[in-house]
């Protein structure tokens, strides 16, 4: 997941593949703190994002990426290039973007300083000064330089030269507080990380491939040191340090892999060390790699059970390879991806040639290491937020809630978690656990309803490992159309109405369909706003109808059937412009008036509280607003009592809900589960259906419909999704229904084209 945010570091908005946000593609973060000839720092991000999305308006100059890493640390990418590309049917934005502490340093002058002896600290923080860029983590000295910062170079060329030149190693990276970048950062460090992690790298269990390549042809034991010209323009040497001469040996190393013979002369250059004293250890240094024949190591990384984190030590052996294959190296670049997890990858260096050991003591070492990643994931912990809502007043005589919502880092992960999965903990007050009591609350899920019996005891609840992937998914792919409504009047009829259907309700039992309308006809009279409510079969082949003057704009509704007579609970609007809460009976033909004697007036409200029935489960919907909408459920119960009283509330931008850039449309309840959609009528604004679970407010999944899938299929230029509603079939199996209103080909331009289409809402895997 990837959170995006605008020139201003303000979150805008989510890069999600589970439905939370945009989708993505092709994405590969590439990391990278040394390579074959010493320390460098780059850190980059490739992605790519569909058309058709709210997000994609984003993937722009002057917006970033923040990513939190399997470190912990959280990275900030800045987008520097953006393309528009077209692969197959689906047109897609891809950029490039750069660690924003990279960004930031080319974007700054470093002007001309000599230095006679500056410390690791005093140059950096020389480059870094004006930049925004603080230093975070310090662990280095490296002794003292004479260092030359000439004018005309940026602050990203000059830490290019110091990583190098002191051999350190970089971090670039942001503090977040409360979803703010508050701090840039940069750690600079000897050994990034550097942790041994006890993983062992074995061919055949854990590599595909590995090769070693031996050569002496850049070996040698004499090496000529030179550095930069100075100010007297005098190429430096390491001569007046080093008793005269400009070069140096290994005696050693010529014995061991020469024989003893001639040195194996070569030189080395360093234009930017002025200090003989300077340039005199980092020829030593240099030695170290070139005074013996060099080995190159291709290691393929197949799967490990713990991937390594930059800069780990690991080790890598062989042992049916002659001599013996066992080496000591570093992450030294990591590749990753979560939309294409084949592309990562470890790029292992500095390697080091070790003893072999046994292949009892790599066993041993194996064990120990499971054992231990065992013991790191048990103690491994989810954060746990409790809310209760009733109160915690547990002797009173009525039962209360508790509600768990659960993250992993910042991520809320409470729709991945199966119900199974939370364990409730009853201690009493001796100490000792109600295991009567555990066993009758098993498997019920993160919402807890208790009284007055755990009085004077502890609760708790306990994840057990139960991240998965959400109990419930659905995408614009599962959609298939489902009907239309029919578009032309049936004989004999006059004041046909032709204009978007606002909602639509399935009767699948009867095989009836409900479809509202916004009315403005000549039944409509002096009334503010009207609907006529259609009924259909399941082709959308028309019935009959009938007319709810001064009823609203129709957007919601449920429907219920009792007796043989199919009831309408909805909104309405009295003779004195105040809102109720009702339910009337379904008559064709009929010319509905407040005042009727078939309108059962339920509850008054303040507003247009849009309502929809959940006949299953026995509760009610209403949703309040529009910009940021207030979702109400009620136990059926209580309305049918004339008493609002909520039980559970959440509110648009809960759920990542940007209502001031959306079109909210509809809105449907299958408990404990809230589904709305949005979108306006020309695609300007993203067109989605959101899932949340109302009793956390969390978000299980979210769909941006793009229409460029085959499923959903758009006509001419006018593409609402107007309702969202659901039906359960003979089977017991439960489908959405998401309605679009689109324009026509054959009819009056001013005609909708109004289309249900049935999406199969499944468990992810299914």
């Amino acid at each position: 997941m990837y959170t995006i945010l605008d020139p201003d570091l303000n979150v805008c908005g989510v890069l999600d593949l589970n439905g939370k946000g945009c989708k993505f593609y092709n994405d590969l973060r590439s990391v990278k703190i040394a390579d074959d000839q010493g320390k460098i720092w780059l850190d980059t991000l490739q992605i790519s994002v569909p058309y058709g999305y709210r997000e994609t308006e984003f993937m722009t100059q002057g917006y970033h990426l923040l990513k939190q890493g399997d470190d912990g640390f959280f990275y900030c990418y800045r987008i520097i290039d953006w393309e528009d590309d077209v692969i197959g049917p689906t047109h897609v934005k891809n950029v490039n973007a750069i660690n924003l502490v990279a960004w930031k340093l080319f974007h700054k002058i470093v002007s001309a300083k000599s230095f006679n002896a500056a410390s690791s600290q005093t140059a950096f923080e020389y480059i870094l000064q004006g930049s925004g860029v603080e230093i975070g983590n310090m662990d280095f000295f490296g002794g003292t330089k004479s260092l030359e910062f000439s004018a005309g170079n940026n602050a990203q060329y000059w830490l290019d030269q110091l990583t190098n030149q002191f051999s350190v190693e970089i971090r670039g990276y942001v503090q977040v507080y409360n979803g703010k970048i508050v701090r840039i950062l940069m750690d600079i460090v000897e050994e990034l990380l550097g942790e041994s992690t006890g993983n062992r790298l074995e061919y055949t269990h854990d590599l595909l491939g590995l090769k070693r390549t031996g050569s002496d042809n850049e070996m040698y034991t004499k090496l000529f040191v030179y550095g930069g010209t100075n100010s007297k323009n005098e190429l430096v040497t390491i001569a007046s340090v080093n008793n005269g001469r400009e070069y140096i040996v290994d005696e050693e190393a010529n014995d061991a892999f020469n024989n003893g013979g001639p040195y194996l002369e070569g030189y080395i250059v360093n234009d930017q060390i002025l200090n003989p004293s300077g340039l005199m250890d980092w020829g030593k240094k240099q030695m170290e790699k070139w005074n013996h024949p060099k080995y190159n190591y291709e290691v393929d990384v197949a799967h490990l059970r713990e991937k390594p984190n930059l800069g780990d030590h690991i080790q890598v052996v062989d042992f049916s390879m002659q001599p013996v294959l066992t080496i000591s190296a570093r992450t030294i670049q990591l590749d990753e991806s979560e939309a294409n997890p084949t592309n990562n990858k470890v790029i292992l260096g500095e390697f080091i040639e070790i003893l072999a050991v046994t292949p009892q003591v790599i066993w041993e070492l194996r064990a120990k290491a499971s054992q231990a990643e065992q013991a790191a994931e048990q103690a491994k912990a989810y954060k746990i937020e409790y809310f209760t809502p009733d109160g915690t007043d547990f002797a009173e005589d009525s039962e209360k809630r508790i509600i768990i919502r659960v993250y992993y880092g910042s991520e809320d992960i409470t729709s991945k978690i199966a119900k199974e999965k939370f364990i409730w903990i009853k201690i009493n007050a001796d100490g000792s656990h109600d295991t009567i009591w555990e066993n009758a609350h098993k498997a019920i899920g993160n919402v807890l309803t208790v009284g007055a019996e755990v009085v004077g005891s502890t609760l708790r609840c306990q994840v057990d490992n139960g991240l998965t992937d959400p109990i419930l998914f659905a995408s614009e792919e599962d959609a298939a159309y489902f009907c239309t409504l029919q578009m032309n009047a049936p004989s004999g009829w006059d004041d046909f109405t032709k204009t978007v259907a606002q909602y639509a309700q399935v009767d699948n039992d009867r095989g009836d369909i409900y479809w509202s309308q916004t009315y403005t006809g000549s039944k409509n009279g002096t009334a503010i706003s009207s609907y006529v409510v259609t009924r259909t079969d399941l082709t959308g082949a028309i019935k009959d109808r009938m007319w709810a003057i001064n009823g609203g704009h129709g957007s919601h509704f449920g429907i219920e059937y009792i007796n043989g007579q199919m009831w309408i609970w909805s909104y309405y609007r009295d003779n004195n412009n105040k809102w109720h809460i009702v339910k009337y009976k379904y008559q064709a033909n009929k010319v509905l008036k407040w005042g009727d004697s078939s309108i059962v007036d339920l509850l008054s409200v303040p507003s247009d509280y849009r309502t929809n029935l959940d006949v299953r489960n026995g509760y009610v919907l209403f949703v309040a607003g529009k910009a940021d909408p207030i979702f109400y459920v009620c136990k059926k119960s209580d309305v049918l009592n004339h008493q609002f009283k909520p039980i559970y509330s959440a509110k648009g931008s809960d759920v990542n809900y940007f209502g001031t850039e959306q079109t909210y449309q509809s809105a449907c309840l299958d408990y404990p589960y809230v589904y709305f959609t949005s979108g306006g009528s020309t695609g300007v604004d993203q067109r989605c259906l959101y899932c949340f679970d109302i009793r956390s407010k969390s978000l299980v999944y979210r769909i941006v419909y793009t229409l460029d899938k085959g499923t959903i299929e758009e006509i001419n230029n006018h593409n609402e999704p107007e309702t969202i509603s659901y039906y359960y079939d003979s089977n017991g199996k439960k489908w959405l229904v998401q309605g679009f209103a689109f324009g026509n080909e054959d009819i009056e331009e001013s005609q909708r084209t109004n289309q249900l289409f049935r999406i199969n809402e499944h468990t992810r895997g299914e």
